[in-house]
């Protein structure tokens, strides 16, 4: 039935209600105080759920003071009452029309509120679009300038010349590098498109190690039992690798990177942990003194991609940073991912574009 016959049927039964309690009195006149405030009372609960229109307030609070008005007056001429009892009825009018300055207030910071988030739903999804079109449109051009640079470098006669045209191909991998971490974050908020499944982080964590391990000297730690979570693995996967990456351009070679997982009470706790300068010092080095870091370029968008991921299973994100012991980077993950989220569907492209996206050794630019 749609809402406005029913909000019509409602308005037709208090009518009715009030009409036989009206001549009800006819037959029973010591109900009269009763039927009064049960007036008055059920007129108030039909317009807080109605919320009428003004005119119809009005004609409806109309009607009914003059009824009531009439009725307790016909009760105070046959003696059932003092005539000072006729105040209830301007009370009651004054009673319910605070009622409805205050609804109509509730109702209009309602309105606004919906507007407000309508408005910033929009806009994030506007943002959002900018920056995975901005990502796409990048990397073509990208692309088809470092292949213009590679075949003119190719026929430059002297190594100086090739050497600054390297630059011009490092700030295009750079700029490559950046598109795809941009692409990256676009998807890893959309935690409604996630796909939902068994995650073992154990081996979520044994194939990190032996895909960093070739690329990076240093001493890895890895304590990896099996944990069971349910989540979207490829996302995981990208987040994770971006933790180890963090990690490996803020150490140098020989020093140690450590992940472990573990089971907690509500889901499982991921760390990965490293003895290199930490985030304080990485900010703070002025360069001097020897390098205690990799060099690796960077976009700065590992630890956004981290949480955004993260929040997307429901858990959270915790940096750690304890010169000169290194850092540690905390994720805590549900065991079920939020509820709103679990009931969302994807289809199989869907992963297979977020498993394209993760960023790893070999492939920092992904799609």
């Amino acid at each position: 039935m749609p809402a406005e016959r029913r909000r019509r049927l409602a308005f037709a039964g208090w009518v009715l209600f009030t009409a036989g309690s009206q001549l009800m009195l006819l037959v029973e006149p010591a109900l009269e105080t009763l039927v009064f405030h049960l007036v008055w009372i059920s007129m108030s609960i039909v317009y807080g759920v109605q919320n009428w229109s003004a005119r119809r307030t009005a004609a409806v609070l109309t009607v009914v003071t003059l009824v009531t008005g009439a009725e307790l007056s016909r009760f105070i001429a046959q003696g059932h009452a003092e005539w000072d009892e006729l105040a209830e009825v301007p009370l009651m009018a004054l009673v319910f029309l605070s009622m409805v300055w205050h609804v109509r207030r509730r109702a209009a910071a309602l309105a606004e509120t919906r507007h407000l988030v309508e408005r910033e739903r929009r806009a994030q999804e506007v943002k959002e679009l900018f920056v995975r079109n901005c990502s796409h449109e990048m990397r073509t051009p990208i692309t088809v300038a470092r292949c213009y640079a590679e075949m003119v470098r190719g026929e430059l006669p002297t190594p100086e010349s090739r050497e600054d045209l390297d630059v011009v191909l490092d700030e295009l991998d750079k700029l490559g590098r950046l598109a795809g971490r941009l692409l990256v974050l676009a998807d890893a908020y959309e935690s409604t498109a996630f796909e939902w499944g068994p995650v073992d982080l154990g081996a979520l964590l044994r194939r990190t190690v032996q895909r960093w391990r070739p690329a990076s000297d240093r001493d890895w730690i890895l304590e990896a039992p099996s944990v069971l979570i349910e989540g979207d693995e490829s996302r995981l996967e990208a987040a994770l690798d971006a933790l180890v990456e963090n990690a490996v351009k803020f150490t140098v070679d020989g020093d140690t990177i450590a992940l472990r997982c573990r089971a907690s009470r509500d889901g499982a706790v991921v760390d990965v942990a490293d003895t290199g300068i930490g985030f304080a010092r990485s900010r703070a080095d002025d360069g001097s003194g020897p390098p205690r870091s990799s060099g690796r370029p960077g976009t700065g968008l590992g630890l956004a991609i981290v949480r955004a991921v993260v929040e997307g299973h429901g858990g959270g994100l915790t940096v750690l940073s304890e010169p000169p012991n290194g850092s540690l980077l905390r994720m805590t993950l549900p065991a079920h991912p939020p509820a709103a989220a679990s009931d969302s569907e994807v289809t199989a492209p869907a992963r297979s574009r977020s498993r394209s996206l993760a960023v790893g050794p070999g492939r920092q630019g992904g799609e």
